[in-house]
Parts: C-alpha cells; structure tokens; sequence
C-alpha cells in the first residue's frame, strides 16, 4: 500500500527541476520498478537509479542529506512496490496519474516506465514466453501489446487498440499479478545467493525492512556514479 504523505515526498523530489530538470515522473517511476522487480535476471540500484534521474551526468544535490532523502525516497517507493508484489494474496496496485480535469489516467507513461527497465536484460524476459504458466505467459504478452501500443507502434486493428486502450488501467494490475506469481512461484532471478545482501530476498519479505542509503567512505556512491563515496557525494 502506498500512503499519500510517502507519495507526495516522493512526487517533490522528482519534482525539484534545479536538481534533476529531467528526472522520471512518479507513474513513469512506478511502472519502471514493477519492471526492475519482475525481470527475472537481478538488476542491483547502483546500475538502475542513474535512470531515475535521466541526465548525462550527476544530479547537482546541494548536500549530502538532499541526495541522501532523494534517493531514500526512491528506495522506499522500491521497497513499497515490493513490499505490494509480496503480499500475492492481495491485489496489485499502480500509480497512475491523471491531468486535471480529465478522468482518463496516463497509463502510457506507467507502461513507458516498464518498459526501460526491460532494457537492462532484454533476453531475460524470454522466460516468461518460454514458460508452462499460460497466465503468465498471456500477460506477458499482453504487456508486450501495451508497449507496442503505448509507443504507437501496434499491429491490432484499430478497434481492438481503442479496446485495450480503454482498459489498460485495469488490465496492468492482473498482468503483473500473473508474471508475479509465476515468478515468486518458479523462477528465481540470477543472482549470487550466498552474497552478504540480497536484494531478491529483501524484495520480496512480507515485512520487508527499509533499505538504509548509509554508505562507507570507501563503498561505491549510491548515486551509481561508480566512484567512491568519499570522492563523490561524500565529498559535498
């Protein structure tokens, strides 16, 4: 579950447009998690968060608490999703925004957000088509028609998009449920079990403990800069 006052931090961070003038919105960012956490190759936050922010190089945080809360907020919203995909018993949720006004969310950019997560390991999702779950392997298929429709690059005829069109809100939750439960049940992603930490696990505990963003001076950046935190944010 995702309470408002969490949501509304999360929105002001990727928000602060003197920071990251380009960085995800909160729907785009949602969809871009479900992906993350449902790709079954592992894909570690120093790798994925750079995305968050879309720029070339990195965010201008002003002090170490600002970047220490913005991508604090980030992981939370991480945490939540998993927190969501783990309680299988209960319905999924998405974020979805809607312009002011209008009734019709903005799936396209959840989806959008899905869809660059796939990105990182594009022969990884294969599985889901190769596997003997036919609910997961029809709702990988069907996410596959929203992005292909998402980004105006669908083959279905015209009546049968403004059908999918019209209920891509609802169809997003069920088939992310179904590739989760496929996942959860069968495949785990690859990844070093005997590691120090894993992220797998951490995802996907009922009662999944905040992930704390306090590094060594010596330990990589958090902001995925790939340097020393003492020669990067630890520097501010």
């Amino acid at each position: 579950m995702h309470s408002d006052s969490e949501i509304d931090h999360l929105e002001d961070v990727l928000s602060n447009i003197e920071v990251m003038p380009d960085a995800m919105g909160i729907t785009e960012l949602d969809g871009y998690v479900a992906g993350l956490l449902l790709c079954p190759e592992m894909i570690m936050p120093s790798e994925w968060l750079p995305e968050v922010w879309n720029m070339d190089s990195e965010p201008g945080f002003i002090s170490f608490e600002q970047a220490q809360d913005t991508i604090g907020a980030v992981m939370g919203h991480y945490n939540r999703v998993a927190g969501n995909l783990a309680q299988r018993s209960q319905a999924y949720e998405i974020l979805l925004e809607r312009a002011e006004g209008e009734d019709t969310p903005f799936w396209e950019f959840w989806v959008s957000g899905f869809e660059q997560a796939m990105r990182f390991r594009p022969n990884a999702w294969k599985a889901y088509e190769t596997c003997d779950d036919d609910d997961a392997a029809t709702a990988f298929a069907l996410m596959m028609s929203l992005i292909d429709l998402a980004s105006k690059d669908s083959h279905l005829p015209k009546h049968e998009q403004e059908k999918l069109e019209d209920n891509a809100p609802d169809l997003i939750p069920t088939a992310i449920k179904a590739m989760n439960d496929w996942l959860k049940g069968n495949h785990m992603p690859s990844f070093n079990r005997d590691s120090k930490f894993s992220w797998f696990n951490a995802a996907n505990e009922p009662n999944m403990p905040a992930v704390s963003v306090k590094v060594g001076r010596n330990e990589l950046c958090t902001c995925g800069s790939g340097r020393k935190y003492k020669k990067c944010c630890g520097s501010i």
